[in-house]
């Protein structure tokens, strides 16, 4: 095993469930304005593009957003496409401490995505397994995983201390 590579994505059962009510609360509300105000149809498109922009981002978001890990002989490289194409590189010199950790990311992190925490900065998607980094400064960062036995065998490959 060279390198540890792994790709996540937001497509657990729940997040469709929240895109469907986040929908048709949008548009629900549109319909009926627009029909009860007997609204022109350049006024009705206008409403609807207002509140449809949103759902359409998040949309976007939800079905592009990747969280992208690797570990190699450099260190770790990480990043959320499509705000980072290119993987940020965390070499192993800049590490203090580093492994597989379990958390709780509503408690720790406040839920999912690119978050701030008591416990530092965390990139996660789904579940509660991090490779969690302590930087020589003392900063943390945890990057989520569903891949813990395959990281942590990573880890404890390249980064010696």
């Amino acid at each position: 095993m060279n390198t540890f590579t792994e790709f996540q994505r937001f497509n657990q059962p729940l997040m469709y469930v929240i895109f469907v009510f986040v929908l048709i609360t949008t548009l629900i509300p549109i319909y009926f304005v627009s029909q009860e105000n007997e609204l022109q149809p350049r006024e009705t498109q206008i409403i609807m593009w207002t509140g449809l922009l949103p759902v359409a981002i998040f949309s976007f978001l939800f079905f592009v957003l990747q969280l992208r890990t690797q570990i190699d002989k450099q260190g770790i490289h990480y990043g959320f496409f499509p705000f980072r194409r290119n993987l940020k590189l965390i070499p192993w010199r800049d590490i203090q401490s580093c492994e597989v950790v379990q958390y709780n990311p509503l408690r720790d992190y406040g839920g999912w995505g690119y978050r701030f925490g008591r416990k530092g900065k965390a990139l996660n998607i789904r579940g509660n397994k991090g490779i969690q980094i302590e930087f020589v400064g003392g900063k943390k960062l945890l990057i989520g995983t569903q891949k813990p036995q395959e990281a942590q065998r990573a880890i404890d490959r390249f980064f010696i201390r």
